[in-house]
């Protein structure tokens, strides 16, 4: 027998027991056994949904972190590079010093005309 026959063959309250009575008792299993898995997962749905916010509110305070220390990298390479030329120009001026001095202590030079007429000879 197929199903609409059986269906068709079924009158009142016959009919009214055999399609309803599943559908009533999974009702009254659900209020019972599945509200409280349903509550507990909408729970734990709410708990995740704020976990992903406080994550979201973490990333971007990193990006924003990330983006000062990013300026502040640049900041510092720039004062690494003038502090290099700085470097450069003073073992400059130490080798032209050491050219100039150097050679007096070699040469036949009379250090008192070199030095100024204010200053006692030590």
């Amino acid at each position: 027998m197929d199903a609409a026959r059986v269906r068709a063959g079924l009158v009142g309250g016959v009919r009214s027991v055999v399609t309803r009575g599943p559908v009533m008792r999974a009702r009254r299993l659900a209020g019972r056994a599945v509200m409280p898995e349903v509550a507990l997962l909408r729970d734990e749905l709410a708990e995740l949904r704020g976990t992903i916010a406080r994550l979201g509110d973490d990333v971007a305070a990193l990006a924003a972190e990330r983006e000062r220390l990013a300026e502040r990298v640049e900041v510092l390479d720039a004062d690494l590079d003038e502090a290099r030329r700085l470097n450069v120009r003073l073992a400059e001026l130490t080798d032209l010093v050491t050219e100039v001095v150097l050679p007096l202590h070699d040469r036949e030079i009379d250090i008192e005309r070199l030095r100024p007429h204010d200053t006692e000879p030590q």
